[in-house]
């Protein structure tokens, strides 16, 4: 298990979760305009626990490709200590497998368990 240091929310400037806009451009954008944490879209758990953890040493970046080799998340060495991962989940043990999945790989972890919006409702059974 990594352990980073934890992240202080106080007085940063931070890029808040948004579906179909938190992808890695996004992020690093933020953070080149001075965003000091960044989180990316809402992921679903079921959908981040098919997914396997790869290398992409083309794109300097570590990819979590679902099995029709779709990049369900991606992520890099620059916004390691900045990014939070945000995942839809329902259920405690699938939630704790996929923050296993990328506890290494991202500066934090957040569970959204109570999104009102029907992608989260429809997706995590909440």
């Amino acid at each position: 298990m990594t352990v980073n240091t934890p992240l202080c929310f106080r007085g940063k400037n931070i890029l808040a979760p948004m579906v179909r806009v938190g992808t890695l451009p996004m992020r690093l954008l933020a953070l080149d305009y001075g965003a000091d944490i960044v989180y990316c879209e809402e992921l679903i758990d079921i959908k981040m626990m098919q997914c396997k953890r790869v290398i992409n040493e083309i794109l300097e970046t570590v990819d979590f490709v679902a099995p029709n080799e779709r990049v369900v998340f991606r992520t890099c060495e620059r916004e390691r200590h900045h990014v939070i991962f945000q995942m839809g989940s329902a259920d405690a043990e699938r939630a704790l497998a996929v923050a296993k999945l990328v506890e290494s790989d991202v500066a934090g972890i957040d569970i959204n368990m109570g999104c009102p919006k029907e992608y989260s409702t429809k997706a995590s059974g909440f």
